[in-house]
């Protein structure tokens, strides 16, 4: 891991070139105009709901997707973000980063600290770059929000998701009880 407080910010701001230099590490680093964000550790449940969500997607996906977690979208040499799950499609999917044309459905799980990144910022900067599809999970209580193309940089919310299944037809057909996402501790807390 580096320790970006311990180095020289570059004159023109970081850059994909600066993170590949630095060793891999678990660290979710983004960049926004060549400024760094440094995610916070996700919860127990936010993590536990993102594993059980690959797990799902990734039995179902058709080849040649992939489902992969908490790799990053490359917008531009000082512009990234680090999806929770992405499904691309891709001739190498066990690369370290995507191109926005290689990403056909980005998915985040909203944490206390994220509700503004997860719910304007990076919606609008997928929307952009034409992501096509784009999921939205609120953790309390448990919900999926699916959304869709807009206008501009903006995407529209699909048809409501029943509160107890997600059932989608786009980018694959999904259909999965919201409860099997849960993990037992939590479902046994309801």
């Amino acid at each position: 891991m580096v320790d970006a407080h311990a180095v020289e910010v570059p004159s023109g701001g970081w850059t994909v070139d600066d993170l590949d230099s630095w060793p891999e590490s678990h660290v979710r680093y983004e960049l926004t105009d060549g400024a760094l964000t440094v995610s916070p550790s996700p919860s127990s449940l936010h993590q536990a709901v993102s594993g059980r969500l690959f797990a799902r997607l990734d039995a179902v996906a058709p080849a040649p997707l992939a489902v992969t977690q908490a790799v990053e979208i490359r917008f531009a040499r000082q512009l990234t973000r680090v999806p929770d799950l992405l499904v691309v499609h891709s001739d190498e999917p066990g690369r370290h980063w995507f191109a926005p044309a290689e990403v056909l459905l980005a998915v985040e799980i909203e944490s206390p600290g994220s509700h503004t990144e997860d719910r304007f910022t990076k919606p609008a900067i997928y929307a952009r770059h034409g992501i096509p599809h784009f999921w939205r999970i609120e953790l309390d209580p448990l919900r999926v929000r699916v959304f869709r193309p807009g206008h501009g940089d903006r995407y529209e919310e699909a048809e409501p998701i029943d509160e107890e299944r997600l059932k989608v037809g786009e980018p694959f057909p999904v259909d999965l009880a919201l409860a099997d996402i849960l993990p037992g501790w939590a479902r046994r807390a309801e």
